[in-house]
């Protein structure tokens, strides 16, 4: 069995292959999902992504220990390594499973053991709209995990309670509570899906703590409405095509 032991004593190099041992099916599946993280991956390889670092996090930070001088607890090692999570293939020292396992076997040595980061020197070629974009997206696979929903996530990112939920779509609060439990109904899904395609796009390009504000401000294309007013009255399909127009930076330039 593994301690974490191991992964301070000697070089980095070598306490990387001895977590890489410990989880070869997480060093597989980074190997197969590295080459799909350039170009905008779709959220299912994000997902992966995380998800696989995600499991090789856990098991780091539960390693046991036999010095006492390194005795940690998992929990917040593992707190501590999640804010690395989207550094990691920027300065993985190699565009595989194992590079992105030194940086992460990199930052518990620090964190445990005091040991100087080694892996800190980002890549050349870095575009910043693609790393704005990446750390984004990976904040908000945090974000789903806290808002299991659409329709959840949705509300969190616009600020609405069951209410104002309802009279956005024309119900009742007690229906709204009824579908965060078991879903909308088929018939409701349309206008929906619109909405939470409406509120992701605002959470993904605005700044944190500004859809809510945003959402709730007029304007004059919209008749001095607010895109919720534009919603309540099913011109919801016409503001999610604006927003896309919006945001497509291609069109604009």
């Amino acid at each position: 069995m593994h301690s974490m032991d191991e992964l301070l004593e000697g070089d980095l190099r070598h306490a990387a292959r001895v977590a890489a041992e410990m989880a070869p099916d997480v060093v597989a599946a980074l190997d197969r999902l590295m080459p799909m993280l350039g170009d905008y991956p779709n959220p299912a390889v994000l997902r992966r992504f995380h998800s696989n670092i995600e499991s090789a996090a856990r098991a780091l930070a539960a390693l046991p220990s036999q010095d006492s001088a390194s005795e940690h607890s998992p929990a917040v090692v593992y707190s501590l390594l999640r804010p690395a999570f989207v550094q990691l293939p920027w300065i993985a020292p190699s565009a595989d499973g194992i590079g992105v396992i030194t940086v992460l076997v990199d930052r518990v040595r620090g964190l445990v053991g005091g040991v100087p980061h080694q892996c800190v020197r980002a890549r050349s070629d870095i575009d910043e709209h693609y790393l704005s974009w990446f750390s984004k997206a990976m904040g908000d696979i945090e974000f789903e995990r806290k808002s299991a929903t659409p329709l959840r996530r949705a509300m969190d990112t616009l600020d609405l309670n069951s209410g104002a939920m309802a009279e956005l779509t024309g119900v009742t609060r007690q229906a709204v509570d009824r579908w965060l439990a078991n879903g909308p109904p088929p018939e409701r899904m349309p206008k929906i899906g619109t909405i939470v395609r409406i509120a992701d796009l605002l959470r993904y390009r605005l700044r944190e703590g500004m859809p809510p504000i945003v959402a709730r401000r007029t304007a004059p294309a919209y008749g001095d409405r607010t895109m919720l007013e534009l919603i309540a009255a099913d011109e919801h399909d016409w503001l999610l095509g604006d927003i896309e127009e919006m945001f497509d930076y291609a069109t604009v330039a």
